[in-house]
């Protein structure tokens, strides 16, 4: 595009004989001689710096060529138009948007393709159409996918970094790339699902007019989450589906409360997951959900959990709840990791040194998988314990370090001269209350 022209003449008349002639000699089947006349007066229209005219004859002429059903003729009047000398910003959009209005109605696939290329050629390095590139990408990739491309699909609508685009909405950020996720999981690509999900700020969707969108990214973070076996990520992703104020019914949020406490149960033990199932245990609802309750009380309390009762009590509730539990015997064998290893930190919590024999009979397993579970607790720094195997012994008191061995001492010979300093007080004075009667 040039500089600025000045106008120096206006057209408005002319153009307006223009395409009312042109009209009239497209209706009689003269289409090439009409687009001529037409592309002429636009030049002379350009050069006198009448910019306004020259929208309505470059919108004119993409009208004329979409009615004549050429797709060809139109994708020739769109580069014409495009390329001419000085063309002006608002001229070259004029244009595509009577083309992309077009689209919609235009039925062989095939030819809607073709004008699509077209137009987004056009669009490529113009800030000006960004957006208008943005969608035209966005309706390849459906017609791709329609016709079972997912990967190229999803190649395609990757092409878009939407982060940058200046004049896009934010909301309108988020739904493309939640979009392109979605691609991505359908093809199998969880690795460019994690890298698109880094650019959505989870804060954004704390905002007025977000929450669906906001619904859209944890239930698509759920199946990415899911495929990693990142359960204290899915238990959060539900977590904040059932934290968000839509106008849903209460089962469904029940629903998403249920999931978040299995997925919670599920995942390893931390300060962040003791946090996640803690919150639940004190959400008003969970009075609703009296079994939940339950099985929240008992992964919290520092009692031993009995692995059979829990199964015969709570198996089915699983299965329904959560139908991936019958489809993925995974999660049942994990479900026991669990148990397993809050029992071994209740006992830790109780015994500071216990038999072999006596721990894996708290387990209620074998004393070679006792060890085993005991060992990869430690190994995961979850625990300190050392096992005596010659004196069939585990202990679980640390050694302490020297240094507070010795503030431990002197902690404890002042405390004591503190008491001989008061039984000498007390025995001073009642010899002196004694001495005086």
């Amino acid at each position: 595009m040039g500089k600025n022209v000045e106008k120096t003449e206006d057209y408005a008349e002319r153009t307006d004989k223009a395409i009312q002639d042109t009209q009239n000699a497209v209706a009689e089947g003269n289409l090439a001689a009409a687009l001529d006349q037409l592309f002429l007066l636009e030049k002379n229209s350009r050069n006198a710096g009448d910019f306004k005219s020259t929208t309505r004859l470059a919108q004119h002429i993409v009208r004329l060529s979409l009615d004549s059903k050429n797709i060809k003729q139109v994708s020739d009047s769109l580069m014409l138009i495009t390329k001419r000398r000085g063309q002006e910003k608002k001229v070259i959009n004029a244009a595509v948007q009577v083309a992309m209005e077009a689209l919609p109605g235009i039925e062989n696939v095939d030819e809607k393709l073709e004008l699509i290329k077209t137009l987004r050629s056009i669009a490529e390095g113009k800030i000006f159409l960004e957006l208008e590139r943005a969608s035209l990408t966005k309706l390849l990739a459906q017609i791709t996918e329609s016709r079972g491309n997912i990967k190229e699909a999803a190649s395609i609508l990757q092409e878009i970094q939407v982060e940058t685009l200046s004049t896009m909405e934010t909301k309108d950020k988020v739904a493309y790339i939640l979009e392109q996720m979605r691609l991505t999981i359908d093809s199998n690509d969880f690795v460019r699902t994690q890298i698109l999900s880094k650019k959505i700020n989870t804060k954004v969707l704390l905002d007025d007019g977000m929450q669906e969108l906001k619904i859209r990214f944890y239930r698509l973070m759920v199946v990415l989450h899911t495929h990693e076996k990142e359960y204290i990520e899915i238990a959060r992703s539900y977590q904040s589906i059932y934290n968000t104020p839509i106008a849903d019914n209460a089962e469904s949020l029940t629903q998403y409360m249920k999931l978040a406490i299995i997925y919670g149960i599920l995942s390893p033990h931390s300060n962040d997951q003791h946090d996640l199932i803690n919150r639940f245990f004190q959400d008003k609802n969970i009075r609703d959900l009296p079994r939940y309750k339950n099985l929240l009380k008992l992964f919290l309390t520092l009692e031993i959990i009995s692995w059979p009762t829990l199964e015969a009590e709570y198996g089915e509730t699983f299965r329904a709840d959560a139908p991936e539990f019958a489809s993925d015997p995974s999660l049942v064998t994990n479900l026991r990791l669990r148990v397993i290893q809050h029992n071994i930190r209740v006992i830790s919590g109780y015994y500071e040194r216990i038999t072999s024999e006596r721990f894996a009979q708290l387990l209620d397993l074998p004393l070679k998988d006792a060890e085993l579970q005991l060992s990869d607790l430690v190994s995961e720094k979850k625990l300190y314990a050392k096992i005596d195997r010659p004196k069939g012994l585990i202990f679980f008191s640390s050694p302490k370090d020297p240094n507070d061995v010795l503030n431990d001492w002197s902690s404890n010979v002042k405390e004591l001269l503190s008491l001989i300093e008061k039984s000498c007080h007390l025995i001073h004075r009642e010899m002196i209350v004694n001495s005086t009667k």
